[in-house]
């Protein structure tokens, strides 16, 4: 057993978040209409199933954190010594991602929310984060737009096909 404190501060404040988080996330499932399809799974199942894992991970994390801190953490040093850098990276990908979306369409916001994600874990390799991110981000847009019947946006792309 190592020498740490009995609660690190920086733990309990993002296994609090996560619980705050599922609350949130439960709360504003109450307002989806509880209409079950022909399988008898209505549009509330799976973000109840999301809260309640953020709720349980949370509370678990909770526990941890204010009992010696959360275990078997890889890299001791690495965790003492956040990665500010990747971290504003990561929060610019999702919040340039959802003012894209609109107006970039899916496909073209998602595929650049890939390269910046791969940016901020540590890639250097643009071509291939660039091939990667549109095969996967094309890949999801027919998933959901062609086999779920969703409305995506198709942005930019739109226009040159047609649609």
């Amino acid at each position: 057993m190592t020498s740490r404190s009995p609660i690190v501060f920086g733990e309990l404040l993002v296994s609090l978040g996560l619980i705050g988080l599922g609350i949130f996330t439960l709360v504003g499932t109450q307002d989806i209409s509880a209409g079950g399809g022909y399988s008898q799974i209505g549009p509330r199942a799976f973000p109840n199933l999301i809260g309640a894992g953020l709720l349980i991970f949370g509370g678990i994390l909770t526990w941890q954190a204010v009992s010696g801190g959360w275990r078997n953490v890889p890299d001791e040093e690495a965790h003492h010594t956040p990665d500010w850098l990747a971290f504003g990276i990561l929060s610019a990908a999702v919040l340039v991602h959802m003012a894209a979306i609109a107006w970039a369409g899916f496909i073209l916001a998602s595929t650049f929310l890939f390269i910046l994600i791969a940016r901020g874990f540590g890639s250097r390799k643009l071509v291939r984060d660039i091939v990667v991110g549109l095969i996967l981000s094309t890949a999801a847009y027919f998933i959901f737009t062609l086999g779920l019947g969703l409305n995506l946006p198709a942005g930019l792309l739109g226009f040159l096909g047609g649609a």
